[in-house]
């Protein structure tokens, strides 16, 4: 056989049957053509050299935070203050102060920020908002969860002080509260422990996936800048 018809021949299953031969769920991609000023693609090709990776991956990262942060963040009045200050706020409060507040924010602008990025108020959406805006984006602190038993275990780490882990727990306590969930705490200088009761502990929460590359930082942040 004509060894161009024999590759040909091969590669048939792959070009109509890719699912089926590859055993994975494909990706969808889009293609889009961009002009963008010559000293920032010059900055791009810095970055990508720098740390090992395409301009593809960076754009990515840029467009996906913009569409999924940087373009609500705006219109829901969040600020960017340094991380240092954000600890000196903290410091100045009393421990009762950092309650009061972590209680008013959860009861109002906690529900108010789910909503306003994932429509329903429920608790796979309060996951998602601790898990990718506050901690992915805002980097307000580093959120983990797991399942153990009959409840989810979500982790808070930061580092502010005893304070800021008393406006953290209040704040989840009164955000789970209101969905009628039950919450235990235990509360470090450094973290937040949270143990969440699910109504049907056989089901398991979805937060919506693992993060894709474009998601994952460049680098290692201590992040300068620090969202509230």
């Amino acid at each position: 056989m004509n060894p161009t018809w024999m590759w040909a021949w091969l590669q048939f299953p792959y070009l109509f049957f890719p699912r089926i031969v590859t055993g994975a769920k494909l990706r969808r991609i889009g293609t889009r053509i961009f002009r963008i000023d010559t000293e920032v693609a010059e900055q791009l090709d810095e970055l990508a050299q720098k740390n090992k990776i395409s301009v593809n991956v960076i754009a990515n990262q840029a467009l996906r935070k913009h569409v999924e942060y940087d373009a609500y963040a705006e219109n829901f009045g969040l600020v960017t203050i340094s991380k240092g200050l954000l600890k000196t706020f903290f410091s100045l409060m009393s421990e009762e102060q950092a309650r009061a507040l972590g209680r008013k924010s959860g009861e109002h602008e906690g529900v108010a920020l789910v909503t306003f990025w994932f429509k329903d108020f429920n608790l796979e959406n309060v996951i998602k908002s601790l898990d990718r805006v506050a901690s992915h984006y805002n980097h307000n602190f580093e959120f983990e969860y797991t399942h153990e038993g009959q409840a989810y275990v979500a982790v808070l780490r930061h580092d502010c002080g005893s304070r800021a882990s008393a406006f953290y727990a209040e704040f989840v306590k009164s955000v789970f509260a209101l969905l009628d969930t039950r919450v235990e705490l235990e509360e470090t200088e450094d973290q937040v422990v949270a143990k969440i009761f699910v109504q049907k502990p056989d089901e398991q929460l979805t937060v919506g996936g693992v993060i894709h590359d474009e998601l994952k930082p460049l680098y290692p942040q201590p992040s300068p800048r620090q969202a509230v």
